[in-house]
């Protein structure tokens, strides 16, 4: 799922990101925030994104916490209505 937003991220496709989200996070996806992330990402890639995932559950739903090379969270994702979604806008 990282790879997919961090292609849709480099690619600037606002509306295809925005559903890589959680209903709390999409309004935080918009152009500006997408350009921004995209400058920020620069060379990163996306070994240096995931190195490591954390299975886990919360309020009965299934996670995954996702670990940066680094040992830093990414984002957590979630699993609602069978995708994968992020819960917090890992790019800026």
């Amino acid at each position: 799922m990282i790879g997919s937003q961090l292609a849709l991220l480099l690619a600037g496709d606002v509306d295809k990101l925005k559903a890589c989200f959680t209903d709390r996070q999409k309004e935080r996806i918009t152009a500006d925030s997408v350009a921004k992330g995209k400058a920020s990402v620069g060379t990163t890639t996306l070994e240096d994104l995931v190195a490591d995932v954390e299975m886990g559950e919360y309020e009965g739903k299934k996670t995954a916490k996702v670990k940066m090379k680094n040992g830093r969270t990414l984002t957590t994702l979630v699993l609602t209505e069978g995708k994968w979604l992020a819960d917090t806008v890992w790019f800026k």
